[in-house]
């Protein structure tokens, strides 16, 4: 009898606060879209100028259109009609000029206190609109296969937050079709995905490569075994994937005993490599698993190469095209900088290490 397992798949909707946070930044000052109010013929707020603004808050500080001037970098007659057709726009005057004096109006004094937090304002929106623009500053969504959760994206993520600590990054576990699926659909920037090749407007970028390796429990006749034949497998109730939610390591296996002519006995479909491992620990059967499953073994399970030659299995970033992202791009970058497509690069191996451990 063959038991499906499978985990949930219903992905909360980007921004609903579902996620998992890794890392904040104050974003209170970033405006949200609001409907655009409709400004009416001989409303200020067609037609004000941010930089007759900014001369109008020198002149009110400095009470001297002079100084003002030359603060400004700028000769005084301009200064002078920039600040007249501001008091016609707003249909006040805003100084009082007498006696050589300058001094603010009431109307003056009310746009003051509004302008400088507006001029502020106008500052730190084009301070994040820069850092959006180079990755330095934004969101990013990233989604990731259970089993890359534990080890491969903490040491992308820990570099990639150092260099950039003003991004938010989201995560999102899923499985390798969901996270595809997710990326397709601009619902996550960036993917940790089982993929050696993507589909239409994603590009790939491979971080480390894996064989394929037998998961047996220990007490089992076959794990004293140096190496193990899918012919000596398929009589064994295995434990697979299933295919709805990994294609690509299902397809590989099952291509593999059909080369042979062999027909492969699936006991138990398990979505996961973690859960895959527990089931194996239990006496449920083997497991064929990328040799990443290493990493999360216990001493009850023993790791057996296959003798088979089998396609390697990939973990690649996958992204969309279509929606250019500075904030991904360095993400990739700094993956490059630590894995090479086969595994970890040696300089960012802990010393003592095996290359992709």
């Amino acid at each position: 009898m063959r038991t499906s397992l499978s985990m949930g798949t219903d992905r909360p909707a980007r921004g609903s606060g579902a996620e998992t946070k890794v890392a904040a930044d104050d974003m209170a000052l970033i405006p949200g879209r609001p409907a655009q109010p409709e400004f009416h013929r001989g409303h200020l707020g067609q037609r004000l100028n941010l930089n007759r603004l900014r001369y109008f808050v020198t002149v009110a500080q400095e009470l001297h259109f002079g100084r003002a001037a030359r603060k400004l970098g700028i000769s005084q007659p301009p200064l002078s009609l920039h600040i007249k057709a501001l008091e016609d726009e707003m249909g006040s005057p805003l100084f009082i000029r007498a006696n050589r004096q300058v001094v603010l109006t009431a109307a003056g004094r009310m746009l003051l206190g509004h302008a400088i937090g507006l001029l502020e304002h106008a500052q730190r929106l084009d301070e994040i609109m820069q850092g959006v623009g180079t990755g330095d500053l934004g969101e990013m969504f990233v989604g990731c296969v259970p089993s890359a959760m534990y080890d491969v994206l903490p040491r992308i993520l820990s570099p990639y937050r150092a260099r950039h600590p003003r991004v938010h990054v989201v995560l999102k576990e899923g499985h390798t079709m969901d996270v595809m699926n997710a990326v397709q659909e601009g619902q996550v920037d960036i993917g940790v995905v089982w993929r050696n090749a993507a589909g239409p407007s994603l590009g790939i970028q491979p971080i480390l490569s894996e064989q394929f390796a037998a998961l047996v429990p220990i007490g089992h006749p076959l794990s004293r075994q140096s190496v193990l034949s899918l012919d000596q497998l398929a009589s064994q109730p295995l434990i697979l994937p299933p295919r709805k939610i990994s294609p690509y390591h299902y397809d590989h296996i099952i291509a593999a005993f059909a080369k042979l002519g062999l027909s492969p006995r699936i006991e138990y479909e398990v979505p996961t490599i973690l859960s895959q491992i527990g089931f194996v620990a239990s006496g449920f059967g083997i497991a064929i698993s990328p040799s990443f499953a290493r990493r999360f073994m216990t001493d009850q399970i023993a790791l057996i190469p296959i003798a088979e030659q089998m396609p390697s299995v990939i973990l690649s970033l996958v992204w969309n095209e279509t929606r250019p992202s500075p904030a991904v791009d360095l993400f990739r970058q700094v993956a490059s900088e630590i894995y090479d497509g086969r595994g970890l690069l040696p300089s960012a191996a802990p010393t003592g290490s095996a290359r992709a451990q």
